[in-house]
């Protein structure tokens, strides 16, 4: 599984005549460590030696992202990095880990793998040797052919519909592989159309990647004779199984199929009214870290507030502190627990609908000027001095200041639209439109000249939408808020509405979903989390799988092709930097993601700088005597 995958929003936003205000008193500050980039907030403590066997760990669940879907071939509708990393990964982990602690590359200590794969045949041949040190509950070894099952059920599930595979581009993997075979029981080895960028290769098409199960899984029914998943026949009558049984949330801990694992931990419980689950370790596991710790329990929460006052009251041993939380860090501090944050490899976003056909507002944003209008009324620089208390990092474009990438391009590190509202009403004005600050701003010179509002557009017409956020996080209102009353000093009205962050990505951000009636203009789910190299078309491209809002541009597709084809070193950052000045969204700062923890768990450095990026490590952890 890729990195592009969604997390829900956790900037805090004040009003926007607030922004320049200080930091609350109480907050903790901002302190630089080693671990990662420098915008890391406090440490982590070296890993203890005394180790005590056995307890049970409370962790918390994301509020309103409970886990929703078992089976790691995961559709669109379903995938977020609280599934994939932090509830299916305990029980099959993926093929290449895809960050080492909180930096962006292939963490090979968690992965299936031990090195790279080796590239012959011209480029075109990768060739992925296991680290033969996971096993199956029958003692076998995960082997090329589990590699290949996840591959053919992937293939079939694309071929069924798109939206069966959320990393899916068509013509991207796994339709640009000719040939997939396993070379020996430990070695896979993979064929492409063409050669490709190996670093594209390996972060975006390999580790989409999960061995699962094909002794016990390559079945069409619950005694089903085993099939020949390479036959394309058999390979759907085995997605179409094992994708209605993940359907199934009320069979998660009793379904023997779900038993069958080779990660740390396996179900025994799942909570189908809240998504809070409880693991178990698996006693046959044989990876990466000792599961000194049996049990694992996900408590599910409807709001950040009632977490909070879990972690103070001990209730849980691992949670996280939302922003609006954050001043009042010290009082966890005070219990000595351990307070670490970092900005996760990605970028928070408000995504704009380019399908959106109400009030011809489809006509209006795909005029990169109004775009740009709507760019300049962010004020990163005083959301994160104000809103944030020093603990953000601006973000201009795909890739962001923090977590560093050697991928960033110049007007990703500085802001190509920077907060003016004054910039923005003569942008409009400039180009036909009657502004009129706090009332609704209208076309009244339409036509496609330089100086005309643009094509479709109609006189008379105003520039209103309906805003869609994802509830559930105060500061992810606030922000809504903020941008809303920003957006209305220039006479654009925006009608603020709220859903879950799973209904989000389900319905108002999935354009193939039938709920989505595309009555809405902007959308904010949060953002998403990017892979360690991070080309976009996945996300940007024209009818890419992940493509909320429908964003077309020839140019940023043949960027994003350049990128993955070309043998141009830039290539990468010129496709980054025109995505950042094309604004196929509004780009946000990022929040450090801080976590807390028990002062009596324990474990190496990496395994809790990796919440930071969404992944949950618990076999590295241990309570201390």
């Amino acid at each position: 599984m890729s990195r592009n995958q969604r997390a829900i929003g956790g900037i805090a936003l004040l009003a926007a005549s607030a922004l320049a205000l200080t930091a609350c008193s109480g907050s903790s500050s901002h302190k630089k460590i080693g671990v990662g980039s420098d915008y890391a907030y406090g440490t982590v403590p070296a890993a203890s030696s005394s180790v005590k066997p056995g307890g049970t760990l409370n962790i918390a669940e994301d509020v309103g992202a409970d886990p929703n879907w078992i089976f790691p071939v995961v559709p669109g509708a379903n995938y977020s990095v609280y599934t994939a990393l932090q509830f299916e990964n305990l029980s099959w982990p993926q093929l290449y880990a895809q960050t080492k602690g909180a930096d962006p590359e292939i963490d090979y200590s968690h992965s299936l793998t031990a090195a790279a794969p080796t590239v012959s045949n011209g480029g075109k041949t990768f060739t992925i040797k296991l680290n033969g040190q996971y096993t199956w509950p029958d003692g076998s070894k995960v082997s090329a052919n589990d590699v290949l099952f996840f591959y053919y059920l992937l293939k079939a599930a694309v071929k069924e519909s798109p939206a069966n595979g959320f990393n899916y581009v068509p013509g991207q993997f796994p339709d640009n592989v000719t040939s997939a075979s396993a070379v020996d029981d430990q070695t896979v080895q993979f064929t492409f159309d063409k050669a490709y960028n190996p670093q594209w290769v390996l972060n975006s098409e390999l580790v989409q990647l999960t061995p699962i199960p094909a002794k016990a899984w390559a079945k069409s029914s619950d005694n089903g004779s085993t099939l020949d998943f390479t036959k394309p026949d058999n390979a759907k009558a085995i997605y179409d199984y094992l994708s209605k049984e993940s359907k199934n949330l009320s069979t998660y801990a009793s379904n023997p199929l779900w038993q069958v694992t080779d990660g740390a931990y396996k179900l025994k419980s799942y909570n189908t009214s809240t998504g809070a689950a409880s693991f178990t370790a698996n006693p046959k596991y044989t990876g990466e870290g000792k599961t000194n710790i049996q049990t694992v329990n996900m408590l599910s929460y409807t709001s950040p507030t009632a977490e909070f006052n879990d972690l103070l009251s001990g209730k849980l041993d691992f949670g996280y502190v939302k922003s609006d939380n954050w001043p009042q860090l010290g009082r966890l501090q005070s219990k000595n627990y351990v307070t670490f944050g970092e900005p996760s490899f990605g970028f928070h976003y408000i995504y704009f609908n380019f399908k959106d056909g109400s009030n011809n507002f489809d006509k209006a944003i795909s005029q990169l000027y109004v775009r740009q209008a709507f760019a300049h009324l962010q004020d990163e620089q005083g959301e994160i001095k104000g809103a944030f208390d020093g603990l953000g990092v601006p973000q201009y474009g795909p890739v962001g200041v923090a977590p560093k990438s050697p991928f960033a391009p110049a007007n990703a590190l500085t802001n190509p639209y920077p907060y003016s509202i004054d910039t923005a009403k003569k942008l409009l004005s400039d180009h036909g439109w009657k502004v009129v600050p706090n009332g609704t701003t209208t076309c009244q010179n339409p036509g496609t000249g330089a100086t005309q509002c643009g094509a479709g557009i109609t006189k008379g017409q105003s520039l209103n939408f309906v805003l869609y956020y994802a509830s559930g996080v105060k500061s992810e209102e606030q922000m809504i808020t903020a941008f809303a009353s920003q957006l209305k000093q220039v006479g654009i009205n925006a009608n603020i509405k709220t859903d879950t962050f799973n209904n989000v990505i389900q319905n108002e951000n999935v354009q193939s979903s039938p709920k989505n009636d595309n009555n809405w203009g902007m959308a904010a789910f949060g953002g998403e989390t990017e892979g360690d190299y991070p080309t976009n078309g996945i996300l940007f491209g024209t009818g890419a799988s992940q493509n909320q809002g429908g964003f077309a541009d020839p140019q940023i597709d043949k960027l994003s092709n350049d990128s993955i084809m070309s043998s141009d070193p830039q290539a990468l950052q010129k496709e980054l930097a025109a995505e950042t000045n094309d604004l196929p969204a509004i780009f946000q700062p990022s929040e450090e993601y801080i976590y807390a923890w028990n002062p009596k768990l324990s474990g190496a450095k990496d395994s809790f700088a990796a919440a930071t990026q969404f992944y949950l490590y618990p076999q590295d952890w241990y309570f201390t005597k």
